[in-house]
C-alpha cells in the first residue's frame, strides 16, 4: 500500500513550463517564509515570498504582440489575486519567474485590475508560450467533456 501511495504522489504530472509571480517580501516582517533571488537589472539580491501570488495554474492565455511584448492573461481567480497583490504591494518589486529564470522585476507603482501582465519581448520563449497555451486548451477540453 505504501508503495502505491509513493507511486501516486510521483505520478502527478508537472507542468512543462512554470510561470510564477512573486512579491518582494517587505523588510522586517516576522513569520513570513522568504527566498532570496538575484535580479539582473538593476543587479540586486532581494527576498521574495516563497508562495507565488499567481502561477501558470491561473493563466487563461499568453500571446506575443507584433512588437514582441508578451501578454499573460489570467483567469478570474488569477485576476483577483494579481489585483490584490499589486494593491497591497505598492512600492515593492513584482518578480516574474519562468522556469527558474527571472524575466521581469518591476517596482509596483499601479494596481493591475485587468488581469493581464505585459512582459518584455523575449521574456518567454515561443515554445514556452505554446506549451502553456496547450495546457490550458487541454484542461478546458477536459472540463467540457466532464460536463
Amino acid at each position: 500500500m505504501l508503495v502505491g501511495a509513493w507511486f501516486w504522489i510521483g505520478a502527478a504530472e508537472k507542468p512543462p513550463v512554470l510561470l510564477r509571480v512573486h512579491l518582494q517580501a517587505p523588510e522586517g516582517v516576522k513569520g513570513m517564509v522568504t527566498v532570496p533571488i538575484t535580479l539582473l537589472n538593476p543587479p540586486a539580491t532581494i527576498a521574495i515570498r516563497n508562495i507565488p501570488e499567481v502561477s501558470e495554474k491561473e493563466i487563461r492565455k499568453i500571446q506575443s504582440l507584433p512588437d514582441g511584448t508578451v501578454v499573460v492573461e489570467f483567469d478570474d481567480f488569477g485576476k483577483t489575486k494579481l489585483e490584490v497583490a499589486t494593491n497591497t504591494g505598492r512600492g515593492l518589486i513584482l518578480v516574474v519567474i519562468v522556469n527558474g529564470r527571472v524575466v521581469y522585476a518591476p517596482t509596483i507603482d499601479t494596481n493591475l485590475t485587468r488581469g493581464t501582465l505585459a512582459l518584455p519581448a523575449g521574456s518567454i520563449l515561443p515554445a514556452e508560450i505554446e506549451a502553456l497555451n496547450d495546457i490550458r486548451n487541454k484542461e478546458r477540453a477536459q472540463k467540457l467533456k466532464e460536463l
